[in-house]
């Protein structure tokens, strides 16, 4: 039987800010607060938070903390595969890997960046503290961990599975 969450989903989305919020005030804050992360790790605890819910359900159930790499790389696995690459599947008929390609490289690099904050908490606080980094680096080193993998994932896509439509998009 499973057990009760550890936290409801009113208390998930009032820890990251965005209760009694209108969808455009909740949307605009998801993008600020999400780029505005001064870590990849960080952007994606912002980023889309009721999904972010289900896969904070699902991240306990598959060990949470104890199991973290585990968990983390499934997660991403599921959400590249379940929620991109199968709902395109089943719009078009037409096969693709590009998120599931995409999100199993965000999975690694952000299981690499974990790892590094683990092994420097007192390094990554001092720097943190002191704001070495102004928010514009932050901003641009986010949307180059989210657009180099993409790139890939298409690239990839593209030989594996030349005439699936997601490709078409290029021509």
């Amino acid at each position: 039987m499973l057990k009760k969450p550890a936290i409801s989903f009113e208390q998930y989305l009032r820890r990251r800010g965005y209760m009694f919020l209108s969808f455009d005030q909740a949307f605009i804050k998801i993008i600020k607060k999400s780029f505005c992360q001064k870590s990849f790790c960080g952007f994606w605890r912002m980023w889309n938070p009721f999904s972010g819910y289900i896969f904070f359900l699902l991240y306990s159930l598959l060990g949470g903390n104890r199991k973290r790499p585990f968990a983390i790389f499934f997660i991403f696995l599921i959400s590249g595969f379940v929620f991109h690459d199968l709902v395109i599947f089943l719009i078009t008929g037409s096969i693709s890997i590009v998120f599931t390609v995409t999100f199993s490289i965000y999975s690694m690099i952000f299981n690499i960046e974990n790892k590094f904050q683990a092994l420097g908490k007192d390094l990554k606080s001092y720097i943190f503290r002191k704001s070495v980094f102004p928010l514009r680096f932050h901003v641009i080193a986010n949307m180059t961990l989210l657009g180099l993998p993409l790139a890939t994932g298409f690239l990839i896509n593209f030989f594996v599975f030349p005439h699936s439509v997601i490709n078409r998009l290029f021509h």
